[in-house]
């Protein structure tokens, strides 16, 4: 839905990861000490989408029940369990055509916050990179205005980078929007949903309401999640999960 809906997709093919940029070079500044032991290590950042930022969007345009709504905002995601933004069509039957709902609601400031997107930015500048075990090679801002916020996020040991954007494209009103997604690969191991959701309730203590992502919300995303922690050969994508002493139960073949 446009600024002011509240539940994500849209389409295209991934970009394919032996097609990303491998770099060598140290990690932000931010990064957790760990990871000195990585910083050799080639990385994939990934490429981001050209059209990143605020710009004239049109969610429902294949839809049969929904009308077309063209307005200012940013992207939506590609259907694939590593995205999530506040731009998407409208009807849950038009999202899940291309893959998993990974549309969310604008984040609403409280009435009595004269300078919300400020607010905002100091809450995303005060993320403590390597909590609940993502993002350990730190963030940085890439764009800043009073009205637009471009920070990319970076994985700790292959140097995955995920672009989040906020902005504040209406009145204060119709909230604030967000996209957090990964540059490569089908899944994020629920990365995006846990960053999103220790910046959101940073800001909930401050009296905004923004509704936290969670399974009863997004279920197939976070199956996609933890069908790939489980099967992944790197055990550290099971920490602080459910999976770190167990794992998925799998029916018997034959």
């Amino acid at each position: 839905a446009p600024p002011g809906g509240d539940e994500g997709g849209g389409g295209g093919p991934p970009p394919a990861v032996a097609s990303s940029p491998i770099r060598r070079a140290g990690a932000f500044d931010n990064a957790i000490p760990e990871y000195a032991s990585y910083v050799d290590k080639a990385k994939r950042r990934g490429t981001p989408p050209k059209d990143l930022g605020v710009l004239k969007r049109t969610i429902n345009e294949q839809s049969i029940d929904a009308d077309p709504v063209t307005f200012s905002g940013l992207r939506g995601c590609d259907g694939k369990p590593n995205c999530f933004s506040t731009t998407g069509d409208s009807l849950l039957e038009d999202r899940i055509l291309t893959g998993v709902d990974t549309l969310i609601s604008p984040w609403r400031p409280p009435a009595d916050d004269p300078a919300p997107f400020k607010t905002l930015a100091s809450a995303v500048k005060e993320y403590k990179p390597g909590q609940s075990f993502i993002d350990g090679g730190g963030f940085a801002v890439v764009k800043e205005t009073d009205s637009y916020l471009y920070v990319e996020f970076e994985a700790l040991k292959k140097g995955y980078i995920d672009d989040v954007e906020f902005a504040m494209a209406g009145g204060r009103e119709q909230g604030i929007q967000v996209r957090s997604s990964s540059r490569v690969g089908q899944t994020d191991f629920g990365v995006n949903a846990i960053r999103l959701n220790a910046i959101a309730a940073s800001l909930r203590a401050k009296g905004w309401a923004i509704d936290e992502i969670t399974p009863k919300t997004h279920q197939d995303y976070f199956y996609a999640a933890d069908d790939a922690r489980d099967q992944t050969f790197d055990k550290d994508r099971r920490k602080g999960t459910e999976m770190e002493n167990g794992r998925m139960d799998r029916p018997a073949i034959g």
